[in-house]
């Protein structure tokens, strides 16, 4: 069920650097359980392609890294963005076709 879509007036910068980095965290997490999954199934995976499997679950490892480094990017940015910069962003916001995430984002845009 999807909340009806609201337009979010201009947010500032800050706000939707913030908004932003929330979201990523929210990714990193279900990133994190990805991993402990992935890593649950590895133990049934036979002994002689646990090795081949192991490097691809690397590349799990990576993203979770990689989500976790510009989420932290996106918070560091709000903290020293001024928030008087306003942007539009229902252009991009009507872009993201995962609707949680696009209301997520539109409520803590509407909030900020």
């Amino acid at each position: 069920m999807s909340l009806p879509q609201t337009k979010p007036p201009a947010a500032g910068l800050a706000t939707v650097l913030e908004a932003l980095s929330a979201e990523m965290s929210i990714a990193a997490v279900a990133c994190g359980h990805l991993d402990s999954a992935l890593g649950q199934i590895l133990e049934a995976v036979p002994p002689e392609a646990r090795m081949q499997v192991m490097q691809e679950l690397h590349m799990v490892d990576m993203l979770a890294q990689h989500i976790t480094a510009i989420t932290d990017f996106a918070a560091g940015l709000a903290q020293v963005a001024a928030d008087d910069v306003a942007l539009d962003v229902e252009a991009a916001l009507s872009r993201i076709t995962l609707g949680d995430v696009a209301n997520r984002l539109r409520e803590a845009l509407a909030a900020g």
